[in-house]
């Protein structure tokens, strides 16, 4: 179980923290990862019930964020993701057949004719509880303790994930392809992703590392700090987080400490523009596929590359 971190206040974020709330996963998952989570036990979990003979690959025992130990009988025939990155992994494997409904913030084609629950915390619980569910992908933390407290009560096994850094997303990828009897499309993924992360840090691996910092908006600004993948992404990537020493994760930081900072590159959210007092600092924003810890981390990574070391990529592939 992780070490408790901060406590997320959405008030203290702003009017522009609002706004980017409403339109990036970003703050979605800031307000997800506020630390240690108190839920833990045992679950068992599986289709309609356990069946008598489990097929092939099955039972499997996995342990979640949460720490709960967890025994899958079979592939959960009906799943809703509360964890828009974990929802892009499933639809990546191929397994779009299984969800049962979706979030607010999943609008993806293929899911447009699914019901809603709403947020990915703070879901509407009558819906959930109504779409006769075997499994609940959620976000670990205490950010949304009833949610998990009300699905035990009812029987419906969840299963915590916690998308900090580079390595519990390729983690959770791994861990959703057993669930479902997918590791193979599950190690398919998770080879590109590394293969395309491979090929960043090779790009940029003799360059030097401007100083970067990834502003997620707020007043006071946002930023991603260490243990995030943003952060490790910006690694990868050749460049050097200046705020590699705030945190834990994402942390708010005030104009004198970015003007202190010596800045060469400022990345942003999609929608963003810098404060007017960094108007002088080459930026540029990134797109919102970026702020999903999900499937394209490769892509990610390249995305941020391309900004920070643009001549790196004018060769084609190596």
């Amino acid at each position: 179980m992780r070490a408790c971190s901060y406590v997320f206040r959405a008030g203290a974020l702003g009017s522009l923290g609002e706004r980017s709330m409403s339109r990036s996963v970003i703050w979605l998952l800031v307000a997800a990862l506020v630390g240690c989570d108190t839920f833990s036990g045992q679950q068992a979990a599986g289709g309609a019930g356990e069946p008598e003979d489990s097929p092939a690959g099955y039972p499997i025992q996995l342990i979640d964020a949460a720490g709960t130990r967890h025994t899958f009988q079979a592939a959960p025939r009906r799943i809703v993701s509360l964890v828009p990155s974990a929802t892009e992994a499933l639809l990546e494997m191929g397994v779009a057949n299984h969800l049962a409904g979706r979030t607010d913030y999943d609008r993806m084609p293929e899911l447009s004719g699914l019901p809603s629950v709403g947020g990915g915390l703070q879901p509407n619980l009558e819906i959930l509880v109504s779409l006769d569910l075997d499994l609940v992908i959620r976000f670990a933390g205490d950010s949304d303790l009833a949610t998990a407290e009300r699905l035990t009560d009812l029987g419906t096994p969840h299963f915590a994930v916690q998308p900090d850094g580079i390595d519990d997303v390729l983690t959770i990828i791994g861990d959703l392809g057993r669930i479902m009897g997918e590791s193979e499309a599950a190690d398919l993924v998770l080879r590109e992703i590394r293969d395309t992360l491979d090929d960043v840090a090779r790009r940029v691996a003799e360059l030097p590392e401007p100083r970067v910092v990834y502003l997620l908006g707020g007043d006071p600004p946002w930023v991603a700090g260490p243990g995030t993948y943003i952060d490790e992404l910006m690694t990868v990537a050749g460049g050097n987080n200046v705020f590699d020493d705030v945190g834990p994760l994402y942390a708010p930081v005030s104009m004198e400490a970015l003007l202190a900072r010596e800045l060469d590159l400022i990345l942003l959210s999609e929608g963003l523009t810098p404060p007017p007092l960094l108007a002088h600092v080459r930026s540029a924003a990134l797109p919102a596929s970026v702020e999903i810890p999900g499937p394209g981390l490769g892509r990610a990574a390249r995305d941020i590359a391309r900004l920070i070391h643009p001549g790196a990529f004018d060769q084609g592939p190596r």
